[in-house]
């Protein structure tokens, strides 16, 4: 075992070894007793988490959590931006929420160019007093802007990085951070090769356990007829004007065929009245008995909505955000589907009466659902955040064997 304090100016020093190294103590000194870190001892691995820009990138990090959270001695944080949302998605998974300055890293020409610099600096530095003073094993990255100045401060710390990337194709924080990570984890074992790190390995998406522990055959949605088909619209964790429009605009042909459930979005709320429609602002504890119910799902093509479809096999028509608003990752992920005959594709700008028809037909089509639902369960990954975990572990304990 090795006994670690630290001096007057924060520096560790080695104390004490034995043979066996296998168990590392920390103990602080003084220093960091004016930080309210009065002398305490250490046991397990501690794990920061980063990532945000949308809860697509706080979900996932909150599902590798929960798989290591059984572990004993198991401690965690997580570094974010100061976005009420994510911070609130974080506090109620029990994880302490430190706010860092964030700046966004933009392809294209905006003002904030010219001061969002300044808030990457003032994030690295703040990321780099936060890890000197929990000092964590192991960081892991899900991405989002939030993220380059954390994943670097840690490489400035030799504190081992674990990245994500839960899209077809490597976003640009992902292709920074790849560079300073000893392991990428993708969705897919093609598309990656052009990242600068050591190894990449082709974990899939983590889901959250209420999804990926869910009880197949259980599902009970009292509103529905046994008989009944279900077409589930989801426009993501804020809506999507376009499928709320499309929906709108389309309701009376769209329920002729099927019983409609739409999650429009917070405030995006219509109160359209029909008796074969539900609208809803955001779905909980519901999703799981839809997504196994539904006949098809109408939605973005965002790759966690993507991984929760492959979990359930479930046949889709994907409406990705248009790269005049994103740097084109759901067109990716929308034409690697639909590559692989996994969904049906239709672009932003598609007519009303061309959605409808698509939707009716599929609907119809018993046959060509029942081909995209299989294609689709065939890149499901539903023990995604345990090899994520698992990889976790191992950084872990190598950091802690190495004495860093």
């Amino acid at each position: 075992m090795k006994v670690y304090s630290y001096n007057a100016v924060g520096k560790r020093e080695e104390r004490e070894k034995h043979r066996d190294n296998s168990t590392h103590v920390y103990q602080y000194g003084p220093f960091l007793a004016v930080h309210e870190r009065r002398f305490m001892v250490r046991w397990g691995m501690v794990v920061c988490y980063t990532g945000g820009g949308t809860l697509g990138h706080v979900y996932p990090a909150l599902a590798v959590h929960e798989e290591l959270s059984g572990d004993e001695g198991y401690q965690a944080f997580y570094i974010g931006r100061d976005e009420r949302v994510e911070r609130e998605a974080v506090e109620a998974a029990g994880l302490e929420f430190r706010a860092i300055p964030s700046g966004k890293l933009r392809r294209y020409r905006s003002y904030r160019n010219l001061i969002d610099p300044a808030f990457v600096i003032a994030g690295f530095f703040a990321s780099l007093w936060i890890l000197t003073r929990h000092r964590p094993d192991v960081l892991f990255s899900k991405g989002g802007f939030v993220t380059p100045p954390v994943v670097a401060a840690a490489y400035l710390l030799r504190i081992p990085v674990i990245s994500h990337e839960s899209d077809a194709t490597a976003g640009l924080a992902t292709r920074i951070n790849s560079r300073f990570s000893r392991i990428v984890c993708t969705p897919f074992e093609e598309g990656f090769e052009r990242l600068r790190t050591k190894r990449i390995v082709a974990t899939g998406s983590p889901i959250r356990k209420s999804l990926a522990e869910y009880e197949k055959g259980s599902a009970v949605l009292p509103f529905l007829k046994e008989d009944e088909k279900l077409l589930l619209v989801l426009g993501g964790s804020g809506g999507s004007q376009t499928i709320n429009r499309l929906v709108q605009s389309t309701l009376d042909q769209l329920t002729a065929s099927a019983y409609v459930y739409h999650q429009c979005g917070r405030g995006n709320r219509s109160d359209r009245e029909h008796p074969r429609y539900k609208e809803v602002e955001f779905i909980t504890s519901l999703l799981p008995a839809l997504l196994e119910r539904a006949d098809l799902v109408v939605c973005r093509a965002g790759a966690n909505t993507i991984a929760e479809l492959a979990l359930f096999g479930v046949p889709a028509l994907l409406i990705p955000l248009s790269g005049s608003y994103s740097r084109g990752d759901q067109e990716d992920n929308a034409r690697h589907l639909e590559q692989h005959g996994s969904a049906r594709v239709l672009s932003e700008d598609v007519e009303s009466e061309t959605f409808a028809a698509v939707v009716c037909a599929l609907l119809e089509d018993d046959q060509a659902r029942r081909a995209l639902a299989d294609s689709m369960a065939g890149l499901g990954k539903p023990a995604s955040a345990s090899l994520i975990a698992d990889l976790v572990r191992e950084q872990g304990r190598k950091h802690s064997c190495s004495g860093e």
